[in-house]
């Protein structure tokens, strides 16, 4: 089983884990216990991704340029918080954002995703613009 945790908030995101580590343990022995003439359960925990929590203030210089160009394309700004690869340089200190890729998304995360690439261009062009207006400051 893989499970994923995650929280723009750090301490959440131990006290999260934490809870879950103890919810792991307590279902082991309770499974232990329950099938005593079976044998004895073990359980391996493997830590396969780290993504820590962590926020970009909504008035960041990098957030704000964002937002400005993602209006001047004549787009919809939405400032909101998610898990992504931004979140690495944003536990170190690093302000960070992620920001849509152009097209359109349905299902994200489930077998039915899927991704139509009409005006997938737009995000390009925007990343490109944030980036060139962010070389300014």
């Amino acid at each position: 089983m893989e499970v994923d945790l995650r929280s723009a908030d750090p301490a959440a995101l131990t006290a999260l884990d934490a809870g879950f580590q103890k919810a792991l343990e307590l279902a082991l022995t309770d499974e232990n216990e329950r099938w005593t003439n079976s044998g004895r359960l073990t359980m391996e925990k493997v830590v396969v991704g780290n993504r820590p929590g962590g926020r970009t203030a909504p008035e960041a210089p990098i957030v704000s340029t964002a937002v400005s160009v993602t209006r001047a394309l004549g787009q919809q700004a939405e400032v909101d918080e998610g898990s992504t690869d931004a979140n690495i340089p944003i536990s170190l200190g690093i302000p960070a954002l992620t920001i849509g890729g152009g097209g359109s998304a349905t299902g994200t995360h489930t077998t039915a995703e899927t991704f139509d690439t009409t005006d997938s261009w737009q995000g390009t062009a925007r990343a490109f613009l944030v980036a060139i207006a962010l070389s300014e400051r």
